[in-house]
């Protein structure tokens, strides 16, 4: 039995005794459910006492019992969420399990948790930027947990909601459908060509049949014009693309390309330099200065 197994059994003994609800400040949930200890995303690495991992996984088997149960409330998994995520942010199932555990439970869900949910995935993508089902799941709290009657407000979350899903389609292994969700979300926020566009790009790139005839079908609705002709306007595009990339930078993925293009020259142009990017060819000879002279001199 190795140091952290040693480490876990002796824990939970501890928490069977009762010694960390001594510990505890408890705290009621609005309909008066005791919710479970958990030390604030602050405290939490110095209430472990230098066992960050350790606490990490004790917590996390008390996330699951109580989400489990019928007496959870939001903010109680939310606290249990930050926690976790506090003691060990190396543990990458607790970004999206986490934010779904949040917003998933029966009780206590309201916008101030549900943004919770949201900076604990904000968290995760600074910590696994190629997760494409971090955005994607904040893109979807902020489209359908987050409520309001001001339309200004409405269109602002749902604007980001838009471009966490778009974001999201773009990362490794994410599925091509992704930016049909997203064309619909911006032909809804009244941007037609930017749905167009987002359409295109990822018809450019992907490889999956079966969504590539979802994506025409949504293109060819948009610019209401017939798919078989899309597509075989698409497919010389895609020839080119593809052979722009594996020449240019094979090295990084399709998507990355679309966004930085070909590699730049090294260097600088010394001619661009000295003239200003003017071009002298063609253009009137310099006025040609004569050497001062003294009149007055024979």
């Amino acid at each position: 039995m190795n140091t952290r197994l040693v480490l876990i059994v002796a824990f939970v003994a501890i928490a069977g005794a009762q010694g960390v609800r001594e510990l505890a400040k408890h705290e009621r949930a609005h309909d008066g459910l005791e919710e479970p200890f958990a030390p604030s995303a602050d405290s939490a690495r110095i209430v472990s006492l230098g066992y960050r991992e350790v606490w990490a996984d004790l917590l996390f088997f008390r996330l699951v019992g109580y989400f489990g149960g019928g007496d959870a409330t939001a903010p109680g998994v939310a606290r249990l969420v930050e926690a976790i995520a506090a003691l060990d942010p190396q543990f990458s199932k607790i970004y999206e399990w986490g934010a779904r555990a949040i917003v998933a439970t029966r009780r206590g869900v309201d916008n101030e948790v549900a943004m919770r949910a949201i900076r604990i995935l904000e968290t995760g993508l600074t910590i696994f930027p190629d997760d494409y089902k971090i955005p994607r799941l904040a893109g979807e709290i902020y489209l359908y947990e987050l409520k309001t009657k001001d339309g200004d407000q409405r269109r602002r979350w749902d604007e980001q909601a838009a471009r966490l899903i778009e974001s999201s389609v773009r990362k490794p292994d994410a599925p091509a459908d992704g930016a049909t969700f997203a064309a619909h979300l911006r032909s809804k926020l009244g941007q037609r060509q930017r749905a167009v566009d987002g359409l295109r790009e990822m018809l450019l790139i992907t490889s999956d049949d079966r969504a590539r005839g979802e994506l025409l079908e949504k293109l060819g609705e948009l610019e209401q014009a017939d798919t078989a002709e899309i597509a075989a306007e698409l497919f010389g595009e895609r020839k080119r693309f593809q052979e722009a990339w594996k020449r240019d930078r094979p090295s990084i993925s399709p998507s990355l390309y679309i966004l930085l293009g070909p590699v730049s020259p090294p260097g600088f142009d010394l001619a661009d330099l000295a003239t200003g990017g003017r071009d002298l060819v063609g253009t009137e000879p310099f006025e040609r200065l004569e050497p001062l002279t003294d009149p007055t001199v024979p």
